[in-house]
C-alpha cells in the first residue's frame, strides 16, 4: 500500500505542478495533502496508519485536480470590457476600522470570563487566566454574547480585508494590512484559541492571491518569497508554540517536551485519525449537505454543532510516542453528506466550479462575487485539513461583510466607446 501511495503522490505532483506553480486552488489543494501524505509516510513507525482512508483522500484530491483540468479544456469565460479600480483612500480607513472592530472581541471575552485586563501586565496571571479560560472552553462552559459574536466577525473580515489591500498600498498602510493578523494572534496566547489564528493567517493570504488575480498581479514564487514565507511559517509556529504553553499554565522542560509531541499531532493526527475513522464506520443516510454546511444547518436547528465538532478521540502513536487528536478532516463530513462516490465526484465538480470562478474573476465577470466566492474556496482547500471551513456561522457571515466591504473599496466602470 505504501508503494501505491508514493506511486499517486508522484502522479498527483505531476498532474498539478503548474497550479502549484500560480498559487490556484487546486494546486494548493494537491500540495497541502502530497505534504500531509508524504509527511505521514516517514512517520509510520510512531503514527499508526491503515492506509485505506489515506488512498481515498489523495483519489479525492486528484478528482478535485482534473475538475479543474476538465474546465481548462472545456469552458473559456468571455472577457467583459469592465474595469475595476482600487481606491487607495477608503483602504487605510477602512484597514483602522476593521481592526479596532477585530480588538474588541478578544479583549471583551477576558472580561466576559470575569478577568481583568491587568492580568495582561502579569505572566503568571496570563498562564493561569489562558488556562482556565481553555478548561472551560472544552468543559462546554460557555460565556456567550451577541456583542461579542457580532466582533468575532471583524477578527475574520480583518484579515481578509487586509490581505487584499497589501499588494495595492503604500508601505506604510502595509503595515496596517499585517496588524489585521495581530486580533487572532491575541486570542491564540491570551485563550489558546489557535484556530481564531490560523484561520486569519489562512483568509489573509486567500485574499492576497484573490487581489493578485483580480488586479493581474504577478504571482511568482522566487527565492526571496520563499524566505519570507519560510519567516512567516516560524513566526508562527512560534506563536503556536508559546500559546501551547501559556495552555499547560507551566513552563519546564518537561511541558516541552509533551508541546513537541503535540506539534507531530496537530502537524498529522488528523491522517491518523480520518484513516482509523474511515475504516470502521458504519454507512448511514446521507445528508446531503448538513455536515458540510453546519454552519447554516446549526443555526437552523438542523444539526448542533459542539466544541471541537467531533467527540471521539484517538490515540494516533505507537512505539513510545503518544498523542491523542479527534481532528478528521474535510473528508469526513464529505462521506456523511454524500457517500464516498458521491465525495470524489463533489470533488471533481468542486474543482470545475473553483475554476469556473478563477477564469471569471480574471475575466472581470460579476468581480465582487467572484472575489468572495474565491476566498471561500481557499479557505476551505486550505482548512481542510481540520474540518468544514462552512461548519462555522462566523466564518459564513464574515463572508458577507467581505462582499459588502469590497463593493465599497472597489469600483467598476466601463469604458467609453468611440462612436
Amino acid at each position: 500500500m505504501t508503494v501505491l501511495i508514493i506511486a499517486l503522490l508522484v502522479f498527483l505532483l505531476i498532474l498539478s505542478w503548474k497550479y502549484i506553480m500560480q498559487l490556484e486552488p487546486a494546486g494548493i489543494f494537491s500540495a497541502m495533502w502530497i505534504f500531509f501524505a508524504g509527511g505521514v509516510l516517514l512517520l509510520q513507525n510512531i503514527i499508526v496508519l491503515r492506509f485505506e482512508g489515506i488512498l481515498f483522500i489523495l483519489i479525492c484530491i486528484t478528482a478535485f485536480t482534473l475538475g479543474t483540468i476538465f474546465c481548462d479544456s472545456f469552458y473559456t469565460a468571455k472577457p467583459s470590457n469592465v474595469q475595476v479600480t482600487f481606491n487607495k483612500q477608503l483602504a487605510t480607513p477602512l484597514l483602522i476600522i476593521l481592526l479596532i472592530g477585530a480588538t474588541v472581541n478578544p479583549i471583551y471575552s477576558i472580561v466576559l470570563h470575569g478577568f481583568s485586563l491587568q492580568v495582561l501586565l502579569d505572566m503568571r496571571e496570563l498562564l493561569e487566566m489562558n488556562k482556565d479560560i481553555s478548561a472551560d472552553r472544552y468543559a462546554g462552559v460557555e460565556v456567550y454574547s451577541v456583542f461579542n459574536q457580532f466582533f468575532l466577525i471583524f477578527s475574520y473580515a480583518a484579515p481578509v480585508f487586509g490581505g487584499f489591500c497589501f499588494r495595492m498600498v503604500n508601505k506604510y498602510v502595509k503595515v496596517i494590512c499585517i496588524l489585521t493578523l495581530i486580533p487572532g494572534t491575541f486570542i491564540a496566547l491570551t485563550q489558546s484559541m489557535k484556530m481564531g489564528m490560523m484561520t486569519s493567517f489562512i483568509l489573509w493570504f486567500a485574499s492576497y492571491i484573490v487581489c493578485s488575480y483580480t488586479y493581474g498581479l504577478p504571482i511568482r514564487i522566487k527565492p526571496r518569497i520563499l524566505l519570507r514565507f519560510a519567516i512567516i511559517i516560524a513566526g508562527f509556529l512560534f506563536v503556536l508554540f508559546i500559546s501551547m504553553v501559556f495552555r499547560t499554565g507551566e513552563i519546564s522542560e518537561r511541558t516541552i517536551h509533551q508541546i513537541s509531541e503535540r506539534f507531530v499531532t496537530y502537524a498529522f493526527g488528523h491522517m491518523h485519525c480520518f484513516d482509523m475513522w474511515y475504516t470502521t464506520y458504519v454507512p448511514t443516510d446521507i445528508s446531503f449537505g448538513s455536515k458540510t454546511f453546519m454552519g447554516i444547518t446549526n443555526l437552523l436547528g438542523i444539526e448542533k454543532r459542539i466544541q471541537g465538532i467531533y467527540t471521539e478521540f484517538y490515540q494516533i502513536g505507537k512505539n513510545g510516542f503518544y498523542g491523542m487528536a479527534n481532528v478528521f478532516t474535510v473528508f469526513r463530513p464529505l462521506i456523511e453528506d454524500f457517500g464516498e462516490v458521491g465525495t470524489t465526484l463533489v470533488m471533481f465538480f468542486f474543482g470545475y466550479g473553483a475554476k469556473i470562478s478563477l477564469k471569471n474573476l480574471i475575466a472581470h465577470n460579476s468581480v465582487y462575487f467572484n472575489q468572495v466566492v474565491l476566498i471561500a474556496i481557499f479557505a476551505y482547500v486550505m482548512w481542510s485539513f481540520v474540518a468544514s471551513f462552512y461548519a462555522y456561522t462566523s466564518y459564513l457571515a464574515m463572508f458577507v461583510v467581505a462582499y459588502i466591504l469590497f463593493r465599497i473599496l472597489q469600483k467598476e466602470t466601463q469604458p467609453c466607446l468611440k462612436p
